[in-house]
């Protein structure tokens, strides 16, 4: 629906009345129509009923304690059938994201491992492929670091590459996966945070430094002497 388009809307009383759309809001949680009491009035032909008060609290009065206090003594009361605080809300809803915030641990953590397990066996096999030019290099007197930096410089050229490709294809994914997890009560604000691309641009590279790290101990195991003399 859109502006200008017209909706039939049922009162608790079950009375049905159309209504032309002015106007189109976004919210976050739960779903809400907007009228003045002149249209309810004149739609549904009858005065409108107030069953629900919003009320801002006073500075001082908006502690916890104050509220227990202010509930149990508007629960007393005849008219008032519940009262319920914003920051209930808040912390249900952000209870809500700490169990998604788990999901997302487990996602880093199982990316990490794939990360490493692909690194790790191009890296095995790059090394074994390439014995004897890396035991010609250690035999013309690079240093350890200059040997390790020829072999796995193309770890990280390629780490980066993948990084940036990752990027953009991972906005797609987010967007599409975001679109999955909307319910009719809550929807999620899809923002990706400038910090949130620096981190995962940290976290590949530092899976591909620990990668370099472990396979760096096969490079100084080379014997030289022996890769020299192997057959191609």
């Amino acid at each position: 629906l859109s502006v200008g388009d017209a909706i039939t809307v049922e009162n608790a009383d079950g009375d049905e009345a159309s209504f032309t759309i002015t106007g189109v809001c976004e919210n976050y949680i739960y779903h809400y129509l907007y009228m003045s009491e002149d249209v309810y009035r004149d739609a549904f032909g009858e005065e409108p009923e107030t069953n629900l008060l919003y009320c801002r609290l006073a500075e001082g009065v908006d502690t916890p304690e104050a509220e227990d206090e202010l509930a149990t003594a508007l629960l007393k009361c005849r008219d008032i059938a519940g009262a319920q605080f914003t920051h209930e809300i808040t912390a249900s809803f952000r209870q809500s994201l700490d169990s998604i915030n788990y999901i997302v641990v487990v996602l880093i953590i199982a990316a990490g491992a794939l990360a490493f397990v692909v690194l790790y066996n191009l890296t095995n096999i790059n090394i074994t492929e390439r014995l004897r030019e890396i035991a010609t290099i250690k035999v013309l007197g690079f240093y350890r670091n200059e040997t390790a930096s020829y072999v796995f410089r193309e770890n990280l050229i390629l780490t980066g590459l993948g990084a940036l490709a990752g990027l953009v294809m991972g906005k797609y994914l987010h967007s599409f996966v975001m679109s999955q997890i909307d319910i009719d009560m809550i929807t999620f604000d899809v923002r990706i945070a400038p910090l949130s691309i620096v981190y995962s641009i940290i976290l590949t590279f530092v899976f591909a430094l620990f990668v370099c790290w472990v396979m760096n101990r096969k490079l100084d195991a080379i014997n030289m002497a022996e890769s020299m003399k192997s057959i191609e």
